[in-house]
């Protein structure tokens, strides 16, 4: 991997995880009810349909980065395997912690309550198990309790699986993910339930960068021209408008495809080949804490939200510059106190994100 390449996804993760954050700084349909359009509209736009465009990119790097360079076949991923156990495992055991403790803390101060959405049931009063199930893998709606660390519990399967991917890309190339496609478009109406089917398709999608020149070629060819992006723009313009209109569910994975395209052209044309990440400290240091931000940003991130629109008023410019300022807000402070805690407990703040 060149060293353009390598500062290129450092970048865009970054830039993912501020999407990420607004996806998650939405105000619900029952907070702004009679607000009034604007608001709803910018939400839509951000959130809901260049946001959803993040997620599957952080699958297609994570599939990429977790197959690049296995020369020696199986054996090179079972060990890739056993870094994921600190690299992944550890910090989505504390992520998930961190969650119930914080979330019960503060749904029982009575300065703080108001800014959480709903009381947290404490699940150490269920029985073990259940207790278990519902911190770590399923809290009753899908998600563990910590809601945002499903991609990172999806994630962590796909890791434990992922000697039978190597094997599929191994004899079959790449034709298994027209395969995977297909159970993702059936799954829209009938959920798979207990397997991420939706995430190992872009998952092995980022693997096949690597494995299938067929694939590399079609997205190189694509990321050619603007015209994807002008086609990108057009599509979530039109959903916006016409929401119910189309069956846009089972278009969903073709122009997420598109937006991910579109990020990488931009970025070519934004950034210059000779680009050097380190020449620019700001930005070099903000890269650098995006696992971190990811990690804590709820419930965190949603009580700042809330206090912006707490003391601008609750209408629609407070709604608006909550949304807008909220996640670059919440991402500062995670920075700083993310270079405290690396400066003043640098062993655990290492634990805490995996060794990155």
């Amino acid at each position: 991997m060149n060293n353009y390449l390598s500062q290129k996804l450092k970048i865009l993760s970054f830039i993912l995880i501020i999407f990420v954050l607004y996806i998650h700084s939405s105000f619900h349909a029952d907070e702004i009810r009679g607000i009034g359009l604007s608001i709803f509209y910018i939400q839509k736009f951000i959130s809901g349909m260049l946001g959803r465009c993040a997620v599957p990119l952080f699958y297609m790097i994570s599939g990429y980065l977790f197959f690049y360079k296995t020369p020696e076949g199986i054996k090179s991923v079972l060990e890739k395997m056993k870094k994921r156990i600190n690299s992944l495992l550890i910090p989505y055991i504390i992520g998930c912690l961190f969650f119930v403790f914080f979330n019960i803390l503060i749904s029982h101060l009575p300065a703080t309550s108001k800014f959480v959405n709903a009381y947290i049931t404490s699940p150490f009063n269920e029985p073990f198990f259940k207790a278990i199930v519902r911190i770590f893998y399923d809290a009753g709606n899908g998600s563990p309790m910590a809601f945002q660390l499903w991609f990172l519990r999806d994630l962590i399967i796909l890791v434990i699986l992922s000697p039978i991917w190597y094997y599929l890309y191994k004899y079959l190339k790449w034709y298994w993910i027209p395969v995977i496609f297909i159970l993702n478009t059936i799954s829209m109406n009938r959920p798979i339930e207990h397997f991420p089917v939706y995430s190992l398709f872009w998952f092995s999608l980022g693997g096949a960068l690597i494995k299938s020149k067929f694939i590399i070629t079609v997205m190189q060819y694509a990321s050619k021209y603007y015209i994807t992006t002008i086609l990108f723009l057009v599509l979530c313009i039109l959903q916006i408008i016409y929401p119910s209109n189309i069956q846009w569910i089972y278009f969903q994975i073709p122009i997420i495809l598109l937006g991910i395209i579109s990020l990488w052209i931009c970025y070519n044309g934004i950034v210059a080949s000779n680009f050097d990440l380190y020449n620019h400290r700001w930005l070099s240091t903000a890269c650098n804490y995006t696992f971190f931000i990811y990690l804590f940003h709820e419930p965190t991130l949603n009580i700042i939200r809330k206090i912006i629109a707490f003391i601008i008023g609750k209408n629609q410019i407070g709604y608006i510059i909550s949304y807008l300022s909220s996640p670059f807000i919440f991402a500062f402070f995670a920075i700083i106190i993310g270079m405290l805690l690396k400066k003043i407990l640098p062993n655990l703040y290492t634990i805490i994100i995996g060794g990155r």
